[in-house]
């Protein structure tokens, strides 16, 4: 889940949301930023399916009691996260190999420099996987390397909106994504910078798309009262789903 504190309540967006609002965002893409335009429709599936897996952690969202908040992506416990990614990579893996393997290499990224045993266990089955499915399809490493950043930057893209304020074009608050954007480098040149130019309009440059585009990302806004009231549960199922289109030009 995709929280944002807007004062008398949360802006929620479900993971699996943002990840489609990702894959839409990933159709306009310039061919040259892919590793082949035969693989195109499989790293778009990669893009749009990479948060399979959250779909059933987010139908019922968890309140963080040392937060006071409902929880997100960014402080869900790891073990609570680790079954469900492996889960949700089996899934795509089935629907289409070169996803699934896009998708594992997402998060196992996260883990990286891990220590926990459960973080370790799950970065071993995964590599396990990706060098199974990478010899299955006979692709080369730096073709899996140039799609897994696409991945990651429309992921990234997606996030920028989804813990912004469109309408009023602030910015979100992480740091890690008020930095020019480095993954789609070796493609265009130069890394990508990305700011809001305007309520509902997001710039970039140099602009990595066919066009300029709009799409619309799902929003919930949560009434702290009704939580408090209600809980963190019945409170998200009420609150009505809203769409907040952004537009993507060249900046």
């Amino acid at each position: 889940m995709i929280v944002v504190d807007v004062g008398d309540a949360f802006r929620m967006i479900a993971q699996y949301d943002h990840s489609l609002h990702a894959g839409e965002m990933g159709a306009w893409l310039r061919d040259e930023a892919f590793s082949s335009p035969d693989r195109r429709t499989s790293v778009l599936t990669g893009v749009a399916e990479h948060d399979l897996a959250w779909q059933g952690m987010d139908k019922v969202p968890m309140w963080n009691d040392a937060g006071r908040k409902p929880y997100s992506f960014l402080d869900l416990p790891d073990s609570w996260k680790l079954a469900h990614y492996h889960c949700g990579v089996d899934e795509l893996e089935a629907r289409d190999p070169y996803a699934g393997l896009l998708a594992s290499r997402h998060y196992t990224a996260f883990f990286e420099h891990a220590t926990d045993s459960d973080a370790l266990a799950f970065l071993a089955r995964e590599r396990s996987r990706q060098a199974r499915i990478a010899a299955d399809l006979g692709v080369e490493e730096q073709d899996v390397e140039r799609d897994v950043r696409i991945v990651q930057f429309l992921d990234k893209l997606s996030l920028y909106v989804c813990l912004s304020d469109p309408p009023s074009g602030q910015n979100p608050g992480a740091p890690w994504l008020q930095r020019p954007f480095p993954e789609l480098e070796p493609a265009l040149g130069e890394p990508v910078e990305v700011h809001w130019v305007g309520s509902g309009r997001v710039g970039l440059k140099p602009f990595p798309f066919r066009a300029a585009f709009a799409c619309d990302v799902s929003v919930r806004r949560v009434d702290k009262r009704r939580i408090a009231a209600v809980g963190i549960a019945t409170a998200y199922q009420e609150a009505p789903v809203e769409r907040e289109r952004v537009t993507m030009s060249p900046a």
